[in-house]
């Protein structure tokens, strides 16, 4: 069995189990103690799952990267997936950008000439905001200093006042059930833009996949996903 084949077959089986242990995966793969060894090694690497004493479990909760770690990961497919975001804009003029590596660089597909106004809760979206003379409103709430995010109840109360034309959202996890963010509070009022927005998408690179954290932004059905593939 090829290796990405044996990963979802691991990730598939801890979704189903609260735990599994080495030996069921040893037999259910059908690979050497080593190998398996080596792919949970490899998926705990990637925070989707946690080696533990006899065994693995899925990856709950895992860590939230602060925001300057953030942005030096995964930059390609980040590039691609704004890309991919930045021909969808079309003629939407009312658009709300979530805070965000990725969504950070949909900015590069924004100019001036563009007859559009920006909301958003980033703080890392100010400057070059700015520097392209692109109308914007930011939310009111509290400053989360390690994500460089604006968040809290009045950020809710905040956002709940628009309607948007489109909304980009980012994620830290997703799964076939739905898409995930570690903080509660950043997670409904990205589901508050999703709810007032006409169309919605959700940018997220597949090193994000079967990732999931406590707070659920929105079931899989409710917002088309954008990665860097397919």
């Amino acid at each position: 069995m090829i290796l990405e084949k044996r990963l979802d077959l691991i990730i598939s089986t801890l979704k189903k189990e609260e735990k599994v242990s080495n030996k069921v995966l040893t037999e259910k793969l059908k690979v050497s103690e080593s190998t398996l060894r080596r792919d949970l090694d490899y998926l705990q690497k990637q925070g989707k799952i946690r080696r533990v004493h006899g065994g693995a479990v899925l990856n709950i909760n895992p860590s939230e990267l602060n925001y300057l770690d953030n942005e030096r990961v995964h930059t390609k497919e980040k590039a691609a997936i704004a890309k991919k975001a930045g021909g969808l804009i079309g003629d939407a003029k009312f658009i709300y950008l979530d805070a965000g590596s990725t969504c950070h660089q949909i900015l590069d597909y924004l100019d001036m000439t563009m007859d559009i106004k920006i909301v958003t809760n980033g703080l890392m979206h100010v400057e070059k905001l700015i520097s392209k003379n692109i109308p914007t409103l930011i939310l009111e709430g509290e400053i989360k200093p390690s994500t460089m995010v604006i968040t809290g109840i009045k950020t809710l109360e905040s956002i709940s006042s628009y309607n948007f034309d489109l909304a980009f959202i980012g994620a830290n996890g997703y799964d076939e059930e739905g898409f995930y963010t570690a903080d509660t509070n950043e997670a409904v009022v990205k589901a508050k833009a999703i709810e007032n927005a006409t169309r919605a998408y959700v940018l997220a690179d597949s090193s994000k996949e079967n990732i999931k954290y406590f707070a659920r932004i929105a079931k899989r059905e409710d917002v088309e996903l954008i990665r860097e593939e397919g």
